[in-house]
């Protein structure tokens, strides 16, 4: 799974941050940040934090398939 952050709707609230920090940072502009991929483990908690976003500015997308 991809995860992407659209930042000219992100307003810096953090609460995907507080929801997983192991994927998601704050940027000096205040913006939010996050890893290109997220392994399996950590799935639920950026779904978590998707939902969460007031701003709806966190999408998920599928890994492309091998071959494609």
């Amino acid at each position: 799974m991809r995860v992407r952050v659209d930042p000219d709707l992100c307003e810096g609230h953090a609460l995907c941050i507080e929801l997983a920090a192991e994927v998601f940072a704050l940027g000096d502009d205040d913006v939010a940040t996050c890893a290109a991929t997220i392994p399996d483990t950590l799935q639920d908690k950026v779904k978590a934090a998707v939902d969460a976003c007031p701003r709806q500015a966190i999408s998920l997308e599928p890994l492309p398939t091998k071959g494609h």
